[in-house]
């Protein structure tokens, strides 16, 4: 159940990708992004490699984000050789707010084997950093958050509507890129299988 549960997921948030991918337009320097990645237990490794070379990779989507004290952090650097779940946020945004005490929970069951990254999209007016930071303060939420200040990372995965949630292997392949909010239960499961 779990894994037709993770296969629908992936479907849906693959057109969501596709349909982003296309949207920016093909300026992005990922090879293959919006293409299907399909792999069998059974593929050498060769047709693996072959396979996973088509598919969008972190690291070419790695935009430089910043911590509450303004440190550099790359996504790569925050996956750290770890599954990776990246939210794009906002706190003027509904969605965003009713889903982080999912994504507390979540993140409090995985955090030790997925690496998260929360990243609010800073436009210096309706959201900062500051403002952010105070938020998720009062509301009792202890999550890696990060600052898109820049708005590098959320041009390069064109997160135009919050919340997006994009979902990274362990070894870097974008598996999924998802707006919306979230369904705890087929959260779970994606991870569960990756893990």
């Amino acid at each position: 159940m779990a894994l037709v549960a993770l296969v629908v997921v992936l479907a849906i948030a693959f057109f969501a990708y596709d349909a982003l991918s296309n949207a920016r337009g093909s300026g992005n320097s990922g090879a293959g992004a919006g293409q299907p990645v399909e792999s069998q237990a059974s593929e050498s490794t060769a047709e693996s490699e072959s396979a996973h070379a088509d598919a969008p990779m972190l690291a070419d989507y790695n935009a430089t984000v910043y911590t509450e004290t303004g440190t550099p952090e790359t996504l790569v650097d925050i996956a750290d050789g770890k599954p990776l779940v990246i939210n794009f946020w906002a706190t003027w945004c509904p969605y965003c707010v009713d889903e982080m005490g999912d994504f507390q929970k979540i993140y409090d069951e995985y955090g030790d084997r997925v690496s998260f990254a929360f990243l609010d999209c800073v436009d210096a007016t309706r959201e900062t950093p500051e403002k952010a930071a105070s938020w998720l303060e009062d509301n009792g939420y202890a999550l890696p958050a990060y600052y898109d200040t820049k708005r590098e990372a959320q041009y390069l995965f064109g997160a135009s509507s919050l919340p997006t949630t994009v979902v990274v292997s362990a070894d870097g392949e974008i598996l999924a890129a998802t707006p919306g909010r979230i369904d705890a239960a087929l959260m779970r499961s994606a991870l569960d299988s990756l893990l």
